[in-house]
């Protein structure tokens, strides 16, 4: 089991390193190339920032282990879960310390409300992920999800503009090679740690899920994203700190229509599609908080409490997992 946890937290690290990397690298790459329009806002942007758990996703369902799909799988439900219990917590958190270090106005943040329409989305069709495990004809749900997202890219791109990347953080990689090709070879390099990453990760969860007799689903559900949403979490909780709120709710909603759609229709292609108590869970978490936020993003207003309701299904899940090997 130590080989295991070794394995586990070096491709937690791994992963991490490669996520920051390629963020930072790819935000590079559209500022220079003056990227831009809802276009790339809608579809573009939110691939490219969940590179990291789709190659985890893609890593783990072509690995020899035992639960390969299972923690694939596992990736696909984990996100939207960790997005809705720990990162809006510590958003929540953010709000109440940026409060109280004057940095804020208020303990409320204002949201436009054309957030609405992705949590509308995602409210929908999360949910409905779980029909194909009871029902099968997984390749005509999986038809369904991809034309969902496509037509939710055609409402964004009427709805709103989202304008070309104006400034971004040089590379970090231009402190060792100062060339104008840095941002390419910082992205060749977090593609290769990604996979690298992904592999250990994959193969430390199925040992500590085997050693530990937990389900690598279960297991897989927050171990993974402890890893690859930190990076957007980490934004989120900066710019709600800082008072610019829209961006630090949208930040969170972006990635969350990718895994109601997107990629449950990749899954539904390329596995078997079986699901387990830890699948509806996560459903149930990500639903509930999104009718939360539909609330309140309706009234313009989400006070820092009302963020932080989901943090208790995290811990509640967490003690379940790791005490009790539920």
């Amino acid at each position: 089991m130590l080989t295991g946890l070794s394995q586990l937290l070096l491709g937690v690290v791994i992963v991490f390193i490669a996520a920051v990397l390629f963020v930072n690298s790819l935000e590079y790459v559209g500022y220079k190339f003056r990227l831009g329009g809802s276009f790339v806002g809608a579809i573009l942007a939110p691939i490219f920032t969940s590179f990291p758990e789709m190659t985890v996703f893609l890593v783990a369902i072509s690995s020899t282990v035992k639960s390969g799909e299972e923690i694939g799988i596992g990736t696909i439900f984990g996100q939207p879960f960790m997005a809705s219990s720990l990162s809006y917590g510590l958003v929540g958190f953010s709000i109440l310390i940026g409060y109280l270090f004057k940095k804020r106005d208020d303990l409320s943040i204002t949201v436009d409300r054309t957030l609405i329409i992705p949590y509308i989305f995602i409210t929908i069709m999360f949910p409905l992920t779980l029909l194909p495990s009871y029902f099968g004809y997984n390749k005509f749900f999986g038809v369904v999800f991809l034309l969902v997202f496509f037509f939710y890219v055609s409402v964004m791109f009427r709805k709103r503009k989202v304008e070309a990347v104006e400034d971004a953080e040089r590379p970090y990689i231009s402190r060792f090679l100062p060339y104008s090709n840095s941002a390419f070879v910082q992205l060749a390099v977090a593609v290769l740690l990604l996979y690298y990453g992904s592999s250990m990760l994959v193969e430390g969860v199925d040992q500590l899920s085997t050693g530990m007799s937990i389900s690598a689903f279960g297991l897989s559900l927050i171990v993974i994203p402890a890893a690859t949403a930190i990076p957007e979490t980490a934004s989120a909780l900066i710019w709600g700190y800082r008072g610019r709120d829209t961006l630090s709710i949208g930040s969170l909603v972006g990635e969350k229509i990718l895994y109601s759609t997107f990629y449950p229709a990749l899954g539904l292609f390329l596995t078997s599609w079986n699901l387990n108590l830890y699948a509806v869970f996560s459903v149930f978490v990500t639903s509930f908080i999104s009718l939360i936020m539909l609330y309140f993003i309706s009234r313009g207003k989400i006070p820092w409490y009302g963020l932080c309701v989901g943090i208790f299904f995290f811990i509640g899940y967490s003690v379940l997992i790791f005490a009790f090997n539920f």
